[in-house]
Order: C-alpha cells, then sequence, then structure tokens
C-alpha cells in the first residue's frame, strides 16, 4: 500500500509543473497573437487540459502527503472528538468518491465509446477551430482521479505501521 501513497505523491509532483508549462503555453499565444498576427487554435485547449490534470490528481496528492484540507474547529475544542472526526471524514470522503467515481466513469464511458456511421472511432470533442477530443480525455482523468482519491482515502483508515 505504501505504492499507493509514493505514486499519489510522484504524481502530484509531477502534475504541479503543469501550471508552468500553462504559463510558457500562454506566453506563447500572447507573443504569437499580438507581436506576429498569428494566433494558435491549440493554446486554450492544452491550458485547459493541463489545469485539469493538476486538478484533478491533486487532491490524491494533497490526503497522501497529508495535508488536504480538513475544518478542525469542534476536535480543536474537544480532543476527543478527534476519533469521532476522522471516521467520520473517511466516511463521508468515501461516499463522496464512490459517487464521483461512477458518475465520471458514465460520462467517461459515453465521452469515449462513440462511432461514426462508418464505424469509425469519434470520441466526444469540443467543436472549436481544434477541435481536439478533450472533453473525452478529461472525463476519463476525472474517473481515474476520483478512484486514486478513494484509495488513498481508504489506505488513511487502514492502521498506520510504526515507522
Amino acid at each position: 500500500m505504501r505504492f499507493l501513497d509514493t505514486f499519489a505523491l510522484w504524481l502530484g509532483r509531477t502534475a504541479a509543473w503543469c501550471f508552468g508549462a500553462i504559463i510558457l503555453v500562454m506566453v506563447y499565444e500572447v507573443v504569437a497573437r499580438y507581436g506576429f498576427g498569428a494566433p494558435t487554435a491549440w493554446a486554450h485547449e492544452i491550458s485547459v487540459l493541463l489545469a485539469g490534470f493538476a486538478f484533478i490528481f491533486g487532491g490524491a496528492f494533497c490526503m497522501a502527503e497529508g495535508t488536504h484540507m480538513r475544518i478542525n474547529f469542534l476536535v480543536e475544542k474537544n480532543p476527543r472528538l478527534e476519533r469521532v472526526s476522522h471516521w467520520l471524514s473517511i466516511a463521508a470522503g468515501a461516499i463522496y468518491l464512490s459517487g464521483l467515481a461512477y458518475a465520471s466513469w458514465r460520462m467517461a464511458e459515453r465521452a469515449i465509446w462513440r462511432f461514426a456511421l462508418d464505424g469509425s472511432w469519434m470520441p466526444e470533442r469540443t467543436g472549436s477551430t481544434f477541435n481536439s477530443p478533450l472533453p473525452s480525455y478529461l472525463k476519463v482523468m476525472l474517473f481515474l482521479g476520483a478512484v486514486l482519491f478513494l484509495l488513498v482515502l481508504l489506505r488513511r483508515a487502514l492502521p498506520q505501521k510504526a515507522r
């Protein structure tokens, strides 16, 4: 199970670099558009893909690192509630992430498994000038991110070995 935490941490650190890549893509777009009068058709969609990747896998990273945001107001007032708070957050998170994984799988399945009348694969597309299959990829990533987050959350429910 340690592999799961390590993988979530590695994926989160990798995803953090997406924000730097977004900056580079947007600088390129601004220079191309206003400096050379040649705007790109792909810069916006690539930025959305990179930001989506980073945000989708950021939750599992924070949970694996132990920095996921929690409201500890009641626990600070009454430390005896810490155990109840822990299990309540695990249960609520598991219910939410299970529902998100199920719903995102349904969306991803409909977006990815689409075929044209001639039988060729035709995943859901943006409909923009670039017309990339970005929506279908983001829906699959949302499913994978929800499953990873759920697994890391459930890992937190297991007893921790002394290090």
